[in-house]
């Protein structure tokens, strides 16, 4: 069920991002030709001024279909000032930006509700849990220091900690390396030695010691919860970047292709179809509907990123072409662009083949 309403959401979500191009040419006074919810065949529409709207076959997602976007699209019948080519490089900046900035605000909104009224989970240095090996040691680097639920950590590799974050960065940049641990057991300081363990972070190596932390809720104000909005959204904008960056570089690229060869691709790595999508909100669910909520806030997120990759046809693209054109006061060709666009279509192609092959074969677990 919460599968469902996960693709649900997803769908609702790229509908808003598509209303966000809708109505930004609408209010530029340039046609809309489209405007429907989910793709393949056609299920039912109806026509007004000008634009037809409807519900597809497969309700996943929607889109706008707006004349002249495409530079060789036949625009007869709509009047020169309201195709999109023929519009002013600030009109096609507007309309190819909006539905980035709905995502983006529509992640913020759902982030801000959720802080607004469950206060924030703060992350605090005593232990939750300890956690198995990833080396498939018989102990992990905590077990060997003889750290218990209830322990307090005060020091790290001779470093003073204060919080949860600067003890992460502490373990993460010390892979292999033998450290020693201060922590506090009913009052009393004990001190130990340890090796940490290696896991792979983004395809980067990094120290593992094997503790979850404890966790305390923190009820916030407005004001508050304005600004831990804020830096959230930054934070999640970061990721999203990072995971874009890590899903198209060569290596990862490398590492999907030995999918079809047996390869067992590592969670953090791969693309997710809606299947996968499904998968991880059932099971983030089945903890909180906060961290169901938290999802979906970056889904929102990772879409108007994504979406503001600048190549053609993303939005990104149009946007960069449209700067291109106020900065030039030339327009640009679309036809220019089309072998790059084509390049970048058949990589989408390939993600989403992949993604759907591994959330079937390999399905996701968190």
């Amino acid at each position: 069920m919460n599968g469902i309403l996960t693709i649900v959401f997803l769908t609702v979500f790229v509908v808003m991002h598509e209303y966000g191009h809708y109505i930004s040419a609408r209010r530029s006074k340039i046609a809309v030709s489209e405007f429907f919810v989910g793709f393949g065949p056609k299920i039912f529409s109806f026509k007004k001024n000008n634009t037809e709207y409807g519900l597809k076959a497969i309700p996943l997602g929607g889109y706008v279909k707006i004349p002249g976007m495409d530079e060789s699209e036949d625009t007869t019948g709509y009047k020169d000032s309201e195709v999109f080519h023929n519009a002013k490089w600030t009109t096609k900046f507007y309309i190819a930006i909006s539905g980035i900035l709905v995502n983006f605000l529509t992640a913020w909104l759902i982030l801000f509700a959720i802080l607004s009224t469950n206060g924030i989970n703060v992350p605090t240095l005593e232990i939750a849990d300890i956690g198995e090996s990833v080396e498939g040691n018989v102990n992990s680097p905590s077990m060997n220091a003889g750290l218990m639920p209830g322990d307090v950590i005060v020091e790290f590799s001779g470093i003073q900690v204060d919080s949860w974050d600067e003890l992460v960065s502490i373990i993460e940049v010390n892979p292999s390396e033998q450290v020693q641990i201060s922590y506090l057991r009913n009052g009393q300081l004990i001190e130990s030695n340890t090796y940490l363990e290696v896991r792979t972070l983004n395809n980067n190596q990094v120290g593992y010691l094997g503790v979850t932390p404890a966790i305390v809720n923190e009820k916030i104000g407005i004001v508050t919860a304005v600004k831990n909005t804020t830096i959230l959204e930054a934070q999640m904008t970061v990721a999203a970047v990072d995971g874009i960056i890590t899903l198209f570089s060569p290596d990862n690229i490398k590492t999907l292709l030995g999918t079809y060869t047996g390869q067992e691709v590592p969670d953090e790595v791969r693309p997710l179809s809606p299947i996968g999508l499904a998968q991880a909100g059932n099971q983030i669910a089945a903890d909180s509907y906060v961290n169901l909520f938290s999802l979906l806030a970056f889904v929102n997120i990772f879409l108007a990123v994504f979406n503001a990759l600048p190549f053609v046809p993303l939005d990104g693209g149009r946007v960069v072409l449209a700067l291109i054109e106020g900065i030039t006061g030339k327009k640009v060709s679309d036809r220019k662009l089309y072998p790059l666009a084509a390049a970048v279509v058949a990589i989408f192609i390939f993600l989403g083949i992949t993604a759907f092959y591994l959330d079937i074969t390999q399905p996701i677990r968190l």
